[in-house]
């Protein structure tokens, strides 16, 4: 990933280091699939084999929490902040408040 200039690094090393630093709270907030999970498919930041595999992770009872734990480490793979304003978009703000 190119930057423009040092700010622009700087911002996103510092957003990085927050997003990995708070994925438990995060996942903690994320209670219930719908509406998270889809719209990370939706928008291509998961794949639908990976979609379909975290659903069946929660239909075998692992707890919500858990399974979105493990989508945000992944997607801190390919962090960006794109995936940010998925993240904390309207409809998840909405759906999250503790998010």
């Amino acid at each position: 990933m190119e930057f423009e200039n040092r700010e622009e690094q700087f911002l996103h090393e510092h957003l990085f280091r927050h997003f990995k630093e708070n994925k438990v709270e995060i996942a903690s907030a994320i209670t219930k699939l719908f509406p998270f999970l889809m719209s990370l498919r939706d928008r291509a930041f998961i794949s639908e084999q990976m979609f379909d595999h975290l659903q069946e992770a929660c239909r075998n009872l692992v707890p919500v929490n858990a399974v979105v734990y493990t989508v945000l480490s992944e997607l801190e793979r390919t962090f960006s902040l794109s995936l940010l304003d998925e993240l904390f978009s309207r409809t998840n703000l909405t759906a999250y408040p503790d998010l």
